[in-house]
């Protein structure tokens, strides 16, 4: 008996290292937390940045609390120090960046650069079409292998060539949590 026990317990501590988060799913944080969470490195930060990832997300059952954690990764805290974007692109994600000096796209209001990015994460997550009322902004989703990427982790190397990008998206969730 204590070595059937002894065994579930290794084998639970093996599939919970070997767990990987959904990009798919609600979101379980959030927007006010969200903005306190950034607000805190970033003063200036909009508070209807983190009410369109919770609502985009929403709409397109993307994890939009995790989503802004990759927007602080690719924007630097939403302050665009040293991007290829600037605020007023509206482009939290580095869509369209392909390389060193290259400009990303540019969106022209917050709601919009969030769904292109919300639909770049749907591309990678899934194959279905988008939700019915929906117009494609997302200029580079035709170039994504549809449903390659159905978790964070799995966008290493994807989405970014960094080998440790989905796990430093979750080490940001995991700040996040900390934050509440």
């Amino acid at each position: 008996m204590r070595k059937i026990l002894l065994l579930i317990i290794m084998l639970s501590s093996v599939a919970a290292v070997m767990a990987k988060t959904p990009i798919c799913g609600r979101h379980k944080v959030d927007a006010d937390i969200l903005y306190s969470f950034v607000a805190a490195r970033n003063p200036d930060f909009d508070p209807e940045v983190a009410e369109a990832f919770i609502e985009v997300g929403e709409l397109y059952g993307i994890r939009g609390d995790i989503a802004l954690c990759q927007a602080i990764i690719e924007t630097g805290w939403f302050r665009f120090e040293g991007s290829a974007m600037e605020p007023g692109d509206h482009n939290y994600c580095g869509l369209g960046v392909r390389r060193n000096g290259d400009r990303g796209c540019e969106f022209p209001t917050v709601q919009e650069g969030v769904t292109a990015m919300m639909q770049h994460l749907y591309a990678y997550a899934c194959k279905d079409e988008l939700p019915d009322g929906e117009y494609l902004l997302d200029p580079r989703f035709g170039y994504v292998d549809r449903g390659s990427a159905r978790t964070w982790e799995s966008l290493s190397g994807r989405w970014a060539r960094n080998p440790r990008y989905g796990k430093q998206i979750i080490n940001m969730y995991k700040a996040l949590l900390e934050h509440r």
